[in-house]
């Protein structure tokens, strides 16, 4: 048995709460004090407080003395990205402008469900301003570092999120994904992280980023993503894109990969013609290489995918969308407060200013053609893998890693946007670790509306891999 209850995964947890080894008021205060003694390092959380906390593990521990627990989430302990609405705790989204509430009278769906499930909401983790970048520094909190290696970064947008659980500050994390934002920092930080199916996971109020934004799990095991896709996987009636209930069990694998499951590998994403391959890092794709030769011994069927050729560049068409979506935040924030904003973010706003309705528009109709034309190569394919990243984690006060151009935030992303585009499900899994000690993640990307196929993949891969049990020495 684990000494430390702050390492437990949720299936870990929910069996211990079972045998009576402890309760979930003796794993908050463990959890609490891991908060209290780390955070200082990680600066994961912007909003935590014990109290809140330790009120709700009373009543989950109440329930289970009384054998009414809510549902298997029952004393489950989860963050919060404090980009999510949450009606006890703050929302600050890392700004230091005044246009949106903080406080709300309201929780967002998916945490509404959480709490009904009795989920133990912890606190608020660190976004970058509005989540506009895949890294989390902000004037108003500042940066949120790597486990790994406190001088590094932990990637973003939800980067809080991503650090909190690998640093073990809690078990679980739900965060946000609109250009990659789950996905950069669970490879930067050695986690499972899923985008789901747009409109997979309820979201309100809607994002200033519209149909490209996405929630999702954080976890370290990809069965502890899976218990919360079973809870948060369902419609709400304030979120018009949500998609009807569907019964999959995500935390079940009986399908046979090994037979009748074809895995296409893809080196750069079929973004070669639209990116500097020559920055990428040649670690990253020894290490991945080394994995599928690993995974091709264990009996999966692994081929190299001829080139993917989007119709459309994705890195024009993201940034149309992605700088109109600033532009539209923009609108609830006094020009007065435009001094508050970060450059970064404010140049996203005066870029998205210029865009006409006929380019949003054009926009959206590349972005279905590069949909349609993904579809069509999952005819023949069950999932493609290759790296999340062409970089290790760098420098924690850098938005861009060096090599890559500074004023161009997303140039160092080229594998992960696509996917936001185009709907389809995305993972990402720690596979392996650099020569000095930094994960490298695995991109699985499936068919829309297959995210189970994500989840079974990654279940394989996380057990033939066997790095779930690896921490890092804070």
């Amino acid at each position: 048995m684990k000494q430390e209850l702050w390492k437990y995964s949720i299936l870990e947890i929910l069996e211990g709460y079972k045998e009576k080894r402890f309760s979930p008021v003796e794993l908050a205060k463990e959890i609490i004090k891991k908060i209290n003694k780390e955070n200082n390092k990680l600066n994961a959380y912007v909003f935590f407080d014990e109290e809140i906390v330790l009120q709700q593990a009373f009543v989950s521990q109440t329930n289970y003395e009384k054998n009414c627990a809510r549902s298997i989430l029952e004393g489950i302990p989860i963050s919060i990205k404090d980009l999510i609405v949450t009606e006890t705790m703050p929302t600050k989204r890392g700004t230091l402008t005044s246009g949106l509430p903080i406080h709300s009278d309201y929780d967002a769906p998916v945490v509404k469900i959480l709490k009904k499930k009795g989920s133990i909401i912890l606190g608020k983790t660190a976004s970058p301003e509005f989540g506009h970048k895949g890294t989390t520094q902000s004037l108003k909190h500042g940066n949120t570092n790597n486990p790994w290696n406190l001088d590094l970064n932990a990637g973003g947008s939800s980067g809080g999120s991503s650090a909190a659980v690998a640093g073990g500050l809690g078990p679980a994390s739900i965060g946000t994904d609109g250009g990659g934002s789950i996905r950069i920092p669970c490879s930067f930080c050695g986690l499972f992280g899923h985008k789901p199916t747009f409109g997979r996971i309820p979201a309100y109020p809607i994002s200033p980023f519209g149909t490209i934004a996405n929630l999702g799990p954080i976890t370290r095991t990809v069965k502890d993503s899976g218990a919360l896709m079973n809870a948060i996987a369902s419609p709400d009636i304030k979120d018009w894109n949500s998609l009807p209930k569907h019964n999959t069990d995500y935390t079940l694998f009986t399908r046979n990969l090994k037979e009748n499951f074809k895995i296409a590998y893809s080196k750069f994403w079929g973004m070669e013609r639209f990116f500097n391959v020559s920055l990428m890092q040649s670690e990253v794709i020894k290490k991945i290489e080394e994995t599928i030769v690993t995974l091709k011994k264990e009996g999966l069927q692994i081929s190299e995918v001829e080139e993917i050729k989007w119709p459309h560049n994705p890195l024009e068409v993201f940034l149309v969308l992605w700088q109109a979506g600033a532009a539209n935040l923009a609108r609830k924030i006094n020009e007065a407060d435009y001094k508050n904003l970060e450059p970064t973010f404010l140049k996203f706003i005066e870029n998205g200013k210029k865009y006409t309705m006929f380019d949003f528009m054009d926009a959206e109709s590349k972005r279905a053609e590069n949909s349609l034309y993904l579809k069509k190569v999952f005819r023949d394919i069950d999932a493609i893998i290759g790296p999340t990243l062409p970089v290790l984690p760098f420098n924690s006060n850098k938005n861009v890693p060096d090599g890559y151009e500074k004023d161009k935030l997303f140039s160092w992303l080229p594998f992960t946007y696509p996917f936001n585009l185009t709907k389809h499900p995305a993972s990402t899994i720690n596979v392996s670790f650099s020569d000095s000690g930094l994960p490298i993640g695995m991109q699985i990307v499936a068919d829309t509306y297959e995210d189970k196929t994500c989840f079974e993949l990654a279940h394989f891969i996380e057990e033939t891999m066997g790095l779930t049990n690896t921490w890092p020495n804070l």
